[in-house]
C-alpha cells in the first residue's frame, strides 16, 4: 500500500508533484491536522534531530554564494517555531527575535534568523539532509575564521 493511499483512508488530504523538469523525483506532500499533541523528545539528539528536519522543510539559505549568509527558520505556527527556537538555544544556537517579516503580506507568517556567531555549531549540530542546503552549509562553513571554530 503506498503512502498516498493509507493517508487517504485517514482522511488525510496528501498532494504529489515532480520537483523539477527535469528530474526524476516527487514528493508528497501532506498536512498533519490528526495530531493532537505535540512530539516530545528524550535526548538533545531527538531535538536535534527534529530541528533539521524542520530546517529541510522550512528553513532557508542564501542561493547565491555571493550573498550575506543566513539561516533562517519560517513557520505560519508561531508556537510550534518557537518551542524549535528553545531546542535550538538550549543546544547553544543563538537565535534573533521570532517577527512577523510583512504583516501586510501575511500576517501569520512568522520567522527568526540563526546569530551569525553560531552558524557553525548549528552546520556542525543540526546540518541538512537536504541536497542544496548541506552543500551551502558544508561551504560556508570552510569560510568561518578559526575563531569562529567549535
Amino acid at each position: 500500500m503506498n503512502l498516498e493511499v493509507l493517508l487517504s483512508t485517514l482522511n488525510q488530504k496528501s498532494w504529489m508533484y515532480r520537483e523539477g523538469s527535469q528530474r526524476n523525483f516527487w514528493i508528497l506532500e501532506t498536512s498533519n491536522r490528526w495530531a493532537k499533541e505535540r512530539p516530545s523528545f528524550g535526548s538533545r539528539d531527538e531535538q536535534l534531530a527534529y530541528a533539521r528536519g524542520y530546517f529541510d522543510a522550512e528553513g532557508g539559505v542564501p542561493r547565491s554564494a555571493s550573498a550575506r549568509f543566513y539561516i533562517q527558520l519560517v513557520q505560519k505556527n508561531e508556537s510550534d517555531l518557537q518551542e524549535l527556537k528553545v531546542y535550538l538555544e538550549e543546544a547553544g544556537i543563538r537565535c534573533r527575535k521570532t517577527h512577523n517579516p510583512s504583516a501586510a503580506v501575511d500576517r501569520d507568517l512568522w520567522r527568526f534568523y540563526v546569530l551569525a556567531a553560531t552558524h557553525v555549531a548549528f552546520a556542525k549540530n543540526v546540518s541538512s539532509w537536504h541536497l542544496r542546503k548541506r552543500l551551502i552549509l558544508e561551504r560556508q562553513l570552510l569560510r568561518q575564521p578559526a575563531r569562529m571554530k567549535i
